[in-house]
C-alpha cells in the first residue's frame, strides 16, 4: 500500500508562516527529502515544501503514451507543464521526465543507485578550457554513500573493475532467466558485468516500477525512504502545492522565502527559518536565485560569479535493443545488469552500460517516437503525430523479444548551456543547450566500442541522434572553492551567505557517467551533519 502522509503533518502556508523553523527546505526530492529526514532525525524542526502533492494516486502505468491533464500529472507525481528548450538553436516545448511532489523525480525513477567513481571527484581540465572537479574528495563522501545505500535498501554486487569501492550491499534476488542469459553473453564478449545497484526491497511479485510511483513500499524513493520516516520523528512537516518564487536577502543572509500556492488564489506568504535550503532541482533552483535580485544582489542571490543557471549538463544515453539467443523467461527482476568497462578509456571519460528493465514493446516505442517528434522540426505539424502509431506498431513487431539497455555517457560543463528565466514559457523557464562536437565524438566512440564487443549478439540502436537525458539535469549552481568560479562552497553553502544551502544536482561540477541520484542523497546526508553542527553551535547569522 502506498504510504499516506497524515493530514496533521500537511500544513497550510498560513500555518507554516506562523511557526518558527530551524530549516525550511524548498523541494522534497532526492536531495531535499534526504536532507529533511536526516535533520529531523537529529532533532531539528524542519519544513519541506514542494510544488506538487503530498499524497498520490499511484495507479498509473509506467509509460504514458499521451500526457495527462494537469491534475492527473500532479496526482501521479509528474511535472505538470512542458519545459521550453532550445537545442542547437531549435526551439521546442517538451514533456520532460521530471517528478513533482513529495519525493520529486525519485517517485518516477527506476532506482538505479550507483556511486560515482573516485576519479570523478578529481580535478581535471574540461573541454571548455577550465579546470573541473569537486571541492571535496571521494573519501569525504564515501561514508555517506554507505549510509545512503543502507537508507535506500540498495542491493547489488561490487564492480570487479573498481578497487576503491568498499560497499557491502544487501544481496540481490536472482535475475530473471533472460538477464542471466545476457549476463553470460556479456562475459563471453569480454566484459565484466555485475549486478546493478538498485534501491528496492524486491517484495514478492515486484514490478520494479520504473517510470511510475511504487504503491507497495518496494522501490525505495525519497518519499518512502525519507519523507514518511522523517514525519514519524515529529520534527518534520510538509506543505504541498507550495511554490517558492524568490528569496528576501540582504548582503549576508536570507531573511525569508516567498511562497505561493500553485492552486487557487491563496495569498502568498513569507516563511522564515534559521537556515534556508534550495532543493528544487537543477532547472528551478537557479531560477529562484536569479529571481531574487535586489540592490545587494543585482544578478540574483548568490550570483556574484555570474554562474547561477550556467554550466547545465545532462547525460547522453543511447537505448539499445538486444535479443537473446534463445527463448528465455522475463519473470523476475529485469533491471539487473551493469558494466563499467568503458567508463574511462585512455584517459577519456565515457560512461556505463546498464539494463533498463524494459521490453521494446509498443507502448515504449510509441512514447519514444512521440518524444522525438515533439523535439523535431515536425512538431508544428500536430496531425502527423497521430500517425506515429503505424511505425511504432511495425517497430514493436520487428523488435519482438528485445530487452532495452542504455549507455550513460558523461556530459561536461559549458558556460553557455544554461537555464533562463522566461515567464512566458509553460514552466516559467527555458534552457538553451548546444551539443558540442566533443560530446558527439565520445557518444560515437562509446557506440563503436559497444558494437565491436557485442559482435555476434543481435543488437539494434533505438535512437540514431544524440539523445540527451532531460531527467538528469545538473551543474547550474556548481560547488567549488573559489567564489569567482562557483556558487556554493564545499559544504554546499552559498559563498558569503551565512544561511543558504543548495541540496540538489545543481551543485555538481561534473555529471559523471552514472545516474546522479545516489550522489545527491549521499551529499545531502553529508550536508545534514554540516547544517546540524551550525545550528547546534548557534553560528547562523
Amino acid at each position: 500500500m502506498l504510504h499516506l502522509i497524515p493530514p496533521e503533518k500537511i500544513l497550510s502556508l498560513e500555518q507554516a508562516a506562523a511557526e518558527s523553523w530551524d530549516v525550511v527546505i524548498v523541494g522534497a526530492g532526492m536531495g531535499g527529502g534526504t536532507l529533511a529526514y536526516a535533520l529531523a532525525k537529529q532533532g531539528h524542526k524542519v519544513l519541506a515544501l514542494d510544488k506538487g502533492a503530498a499524497n498520490f494516486d499511484g495507479n498509473e502505468e509506467s509509460v504514458s503514451i499521451e500526457p495527462e491533464t494537469e491534475h492527473q500529472q500532479y496526482i501521479n507525481g509528474k511535472w505538470p507543464t512542458r519545459i521550453r528548450t532550445k537545442i542547437d538553436g531549435e526551439d521546442h516545448d517538451m514533456w520532460a521526465p521530471l517528478g513533482c511532489g513529495m519525493g520529486g523525480s525519485s517517485l518516477l525513477y527506476a532506482a538505479a543507485l550507483q556511486r560515482l567513481k573516485a576519479s570523478d571527484f578529481e580535478q581535471r581540465p574540461s573541454p571548455a578550457g577550465d579546470m573541473i572537479g569537486w571541492p571535496f574528495s571521494y573519501q569525504d563522501i564515501a561514508p555517506y554513500y554507505k549510509h545512503a545505500e543502507q537508507l535506500f535498501s540498495v542491493r547489488g554486487t561490487t564492480d570487479p573493475l573498481d578497487e576503491n569501492i568498499d560497499e557491502a550491499l544487501a544481496p540481490p534476488p536472482a535475475m530473471c532467466e533472460q538477464d542471466q542469459h545476457f549476463f553470460q553473453l556479456f562475459k563471453q564478449a569480454g566484459y565484466n558485468p555485475y549486478r546493478l545497484h538498485v534501491g528496492a526491497k524486491y517484495i514478492k511479485d515486484c514490478g520494479e516500477c520504473g517510470g511510475k510511483i511504487c504503491n507497495r513500499d518496494c522501490k525505495q524513493d525519497a518519499y518512502s525512504a525519507c519523507i514518511v520516516p522523517g514525519l514519524a520523528t515529529n520534527n518534520l512537516f510538509v506543505c504541498e502545492y507550495a511554490e517558492a518564487s524568490h528569496l528576501d536577502a540582504d548582503a549576508t543572509q536570507i531573511n525569508a522565502v516567498h511562497v505561493r500556492h500553485t492552486h487557487g488564489d491563496a495569498t502568498p506568504v513569507q516563511l522564515q527559518a534559521r537556515i534556508i535550503v534550495l532543493a528544487a532541482g537543477a532547472y528551478f533552483t537557479p531560477l529562484i536565485l536569479k529571481r531574487s535580485h535586489n540592490p545587494h544582489w543585482p544578478q540574483g542571490v548568490a550570483n556574484q560569479s555570474g554562474l547561477v543557471g550556467r554550466n547545465l549538463m545532462f547525460h547522453a544515453s543511447d537505448y539499445i535493443g538486444i535479443w537473446p539467443k534463445m527463448k528465455c523467461s522475463r519473470a523476475g527482476p529485469n533491471k539487473t545488469i551493469a558494466l563499467r568497462d568503458l567508463y574511462e578509456i585512455d584517459g577519456e571519460k565515457l560512461g556505463e552500460f546498464q539494463s533498463t528493465g524494459l521490453a521494446a514493446d509498443f507502448g515504449l516505442i510509441m512514447y519514444s517516437l512521440r518524444l522525438l517528434f515533439d523535439q523535431s522540426m515536425l512538431s508544428k505539424l500536430k496531425p502527423l503525430r497521430h500517425f506515429l502509431r503505424i511505425p511504432a506498431w511495425i517497430a514493436a513487431k520487428l523488435y519482438g523479444d528485445a530487452t532495452v539497455f542504455t549507455t550513460i555517457v558523461e556530459d561536461f560543463p559549458y558556460r553557455d548551456n544554461q537555464v533562463i528565466d522566461d515567464p512566458k514559457a509553460p514552466s516559467g523557464m527555458r534552457f538553451e543547450y548546444t551539443i558540442h562536437d566533443e560530446l558527439k565524438t565520445r557518444v560515437i566512440k562509446m557506440r563503436e566500442l559497444m558494437r565491436k564487443r557485442l559482435h555476434g549478439i543481435r543488437a539494434l540502436p533505438l535512437n540514431l541522434t544524440i539523445n540527451l537525458n532531460y531527467g538528469h539535469p545538473c551543474g547550474t549552481a556548481r560547488a567549488g572553492v573559489d567564489p569567482q568560479t562557483s556558487v556554493v562552497n564545499s559544504d554546499c553553502k552559498a559563498h558569503t551567505i551565512s544561511n543558504l544551502y543548495i541540496a540538489d544536482a545543481s551543485i555538481m561540477p561534473t555529471s559523471g557517467g552514472t545516474n546522479p541520484s545516489l550522489t545527491i542523497a549521499a551529499n545531502a546526508l553529508r550536508m545534514a551533519d554540516k547544517i546540524s553542527a551550525q545550528l547546534d553551535n548557534n553560528t547562523v547569522g
